[in-house]
């Protein structure tokens, strides 16, 4: 299973993953949520090989 980590104090907010997959990556009652389940574990590697600040890392579990 594939595992989406998110480093808080590293993330610049640009916005690239929420904006590529925001079936994913979204904004819930302002709290920053990832659903691994909304893509495909390729379309999630490249969204966040591409987060300008690296704050997006994944893992399998």
């Amino acid at each position: 299973m594939l595992k989406v980590n998110w480093d808080e104090s590293v993330c610049q907010h640009a916005g690239v993953c929420v904006n590529s997959l925001p079936q994913v990556f979204k904004l819930e009652n302002g709290e920053f949520v990832i659903d691994p389940q909304g893509a495909s574990e390729q379309q999630i590697r490249d969204v966040c090989a591409a987060c300008p600040s690296g704050a997006l890392t994944v893992s399998t579990e």
